[in-house]
């Protein structure tokens, strides 16, 4: 079964899909950017002696940071299936809501096992979000604007992520009280994104019907199980995957390895690493208009990501204005990513109406290598030095470029018949 686009939307249609958009990236930005990404720069703080700190070890640290992607592994698939099925304005509003009582309650922890059963919590919820925001850009945008919309969408994180690390341990920490109160604020902040969501997000009439003919006729798993006999998908998986080991791994332990091995104030360490995701934000938006313009994904994702290897290797090394570039590059070329997001929603035998459940499932196992990504990294830096763990990480980047030269071209222009 060929799934097709949903490229044309009546007028009142095209003004309603920016306010959808900015509505989308602020759920992205809250929750996957401020609310997840703030939990490295409170580390030293978490990590603290009682009874401000909970007294963990790295090893400890990296378990807590790598909840979300365990969650994620386990409940992108189901939460991408239940977005095809039932729709995203629920799915996603619901798993807002989750995420953020549960972000809220990491602040009440009392101990090592607390903080980690929130942190999966949180995880949960935040599984609904990407393989359902893309589905969402993917039937309100046509071809041409696909990879600037998700560029968006996606890229929003960047945002949310760079002013937690910027100022989330420097500033919002010491200005309300520690890391507990900042971490409550941040759940309140994000509740408030979900119930806009809710009452804002809402589908084209023509795919909210396609998609609920599909869904009675072919079945709860229907999306599924296109996803898992399309060839291009498990290429796809793979590439993502590593990327997702590498960026996991090292996003959270540089803010760390900053300070402790090359001397750096926290202050300053945060704000070499914020560079990257405002860096982003725009990276984000620019490189998959570059992408939309060349009518290539598969080589400006290669270009992007391969530069990022070099960028990431490189943190281990620089310091001071270099370092500060090797920020910028990393951050604007990690803008190639989102056309991992892109690629199944123009694929043939996807689309926009079954995309929920394939990109959740590119995203669970992604997660799931993001999961083992800091556990392992953070080991083989306690044993082997920080330089190791971040040019191991730097080196998934490489095999996730390389890998996506084999999947099919998706664009339009480009695009062969499946």
């Amino acid at each position: 079964m060929k799934a097709e686009r949903v490229d044309g939307v009546g007028d009142g249609a095209k003004s309603y899909r920016w306010w959808g958009l900015f509505v989308a990236a602020m759920v992205q930005c809250f929750v996957g950017g401020a609310a997840w990404t703030i939990m490295p720069v409170l580390f030293l703080e978490i990590s603290g002696v009682r009874p401000d700190g909970l007294g963990l070890s790295l090893t400890e640290l990296g378990a807590i940071w790598a909840m979300l992607p365990l969650a994620s592994a386990f409940f992108c698939i189901p939460m991408g299936i239940f977005g095809d099925r039932y729709g995203v304005r629920v799915v996603v509003g619901l798993g807002v809501i989750l995420a953020a009582i549960a972000g809220g309650f990491r602040g009440m922890s009392g101990g090592f096992s607390s903080l980690l059963i929130w942190m999966f919590l949180f995880g949960v919820g935040y599984s609904t979000i990407t393989p359902n925001l893309s589905k969402f850009v993917g039937m309100w945008f046509p071809s041409k604007e696909l990879g600037m919309a998700n560029g968006i969408a996606l890229g929003s994180y960047g945002l949310g992520a760079g002013l937690a690390i910027q100022f989330g341990g420097s500033l919002l920490s010491p200005a309300v009280g520690g890391w507990r109160n900042a971490l409550i604020i941040l759940g309140i902040a994000s509740l408030a994104v979900g119930i806009l969501w809710v009452l804002s997000a809402k589908s084209p009439k023509s795919v909210g019907t396609e998609a609920a003919a599909q869904g009675s006729s072919q079945g709860l798993f229907h999306s599924m199980s296109v996803a898992l006999s399309t060839k291009d998908m498990w290429l796809l998986i793979l590439s993502n995957t590593t990327y997702m080991m590498g960026y996991i791994g090292v996003i959270g332990f540089l803010p760390m390895y900053l300070v402790d091995q090359q001397g750096l104030s926290k202050a300053a360490a945060n704000g070499y690493v914020s560079i990257l995701l405002y860096v982003f934000v725009f990276g984000a938006i620019i490189v998959p208009m570059i992408s939309d313009r060349l009518g290539t994904r598969r080589w400006v994702y290669f270009f992007s990501i391969l530069v990022n290897t070099v960028a990431v290797i490189s943190t281990a090394f620089l310091t001071g204005p270099a370092l500060a570039v090797a920020f910028i590059v990393w951050g604007f070329c990690t803008g190639g990513n989102i056309l991992a997001y892109v690629m199944p929603l123009e694929h043939p035998r996807i689309g926009p109406s079954l995309a929920g459940a394939a990109i959740g499932f590119m995203l669970a196992i992604g997660f799931f290598g993001g999961f083992v990504s800091p556990i392992v990294g953070n080991a083989i830096a306690q044993k082997a030095g920080g330089v190791t763990a971040i040019m191991l990480w730097g080196l998934c980047y490489l095999v996730s470029a390389l890998t996506f030269l084999l999947i099919r071209e998706t664009h339009p222009s480009r695009a062969s018949k499946v």
